[in-house]
């Protein structure tokens, strides 16, 4: 990041949108400009910031190509079955009711899958309550996600009974039905800003194909806060090209490698 004119982007970008390109591996950052550069044709670093500065819709097009929205749902089904064997038999007592966070949630396709994955599950006592909260740094991809309507075409990964359980078609679209959808909630959260002291815990939190996108120093923050909010013997559940490393160790140990399947340890407490 020591081109003065890609840290003018990053300045730029951080006054118009909030987004901090700094907290991500330098890598990324550059393929993700690249990118609009191309697009526009512009030669290098200076060139585009000029463009950036002069068009307002164009840091807008650029945050969009820096944040994550690769998503459908039941992604990687084998994950969706560890969980259903590993991690829901074993979640923490549930009190008033199991709490699912789903970090990173895109268009919501995770927590909807989430939420047909509690309803499904015959080891949940059927009056015993659920929330999935789902949050994702981009409000266009939440606002989308609170819909709930989708393409035919996103389907390919459910059941019939899925469908028709969980869906209404109109036309090539499907839409999420009331039943489900009241048992996710949306906001816009960005990870890496400061996080509410009054968290809630919860039971298990799915954060998949994100954090490895994110610098060592800023994995290790976040990390440290989903062990915060999680309960003991709660769940992290990660991408499969991700893994837990570092410091972060003391607060989780594994218990399903393949699947990136993490248990909070009863002990270990992070700052």
């Amino acid at each position: 990041m020591e081109d003065p004119d890609l840290q003018g982007i990053l300045d730029h970008l951080l006054k118009a949108k909030g987004f901090d390109g700094r907290h991500y591996k330098p890598n990324y950052v550059k393929r993700r400009i690249a990118v609009r550069m191309r697009a526009l044709e512009a030669k290098d670093y200076r060139d585009y910031l000029k463009v950036l500065k002069a068009d307002p819709r164009e840091p807008s097009l650029l945050f969009d190509r820096l944040t994550i929205h690769v998503t459908e749902f039941f992604r990687d089904p084998e994950a969706y079955r560890a969980l259903k064997g590993t991690a829901l038999p074993g979640l923490p007592e549930p009190g008033k009711g199991y709490r699912i966070w789903c970090a990173g949630c895109s268009t919501g396709e995770e927590p909807y899958s989430v939420a047909m994955m509690m309803e499904d599950w015959p080891g949940r006592p059927s009056e015993t309550p659920y929330e999935v909260l789902a949050t994702d740094i981009d409000a266009p991809s939440v606002r989308t996600a609170e819909r709930g309507d989708y393409p035919s075409s996103a389907l390919g990964n459910l059941t019939q009974a899925q469908v028709a359980r969980f869906f209404k078609r109109e036309g090539d679209r499907v839409r999420v039905l009331p039943e489900l959808k009241r048992k996710v909630r949306f906001r816009v959260h960005d990870l890496l800003s400061d996080w509410d002291p009054r968290s809630p815990s919860y039971h298990m939190v799915l954060c998949r194909n994100m954090l490895i996108y994110l610098a060592g120093p800023q994995q290790q923050g976040i990390y440290a806060k989903f062990a915060q909010v999680l309960l003991p013997g709660g769940f992290l559940v990660l991408g499969l090209t991700e893994t837990l490393l570092g410091a972060a160790r003391r607060y989780f140990h594994c218990v399903d490698v393949r699947h990136r399947i993490y248990r909070r340890t009863e002990h270990g407490d992070p700052p």
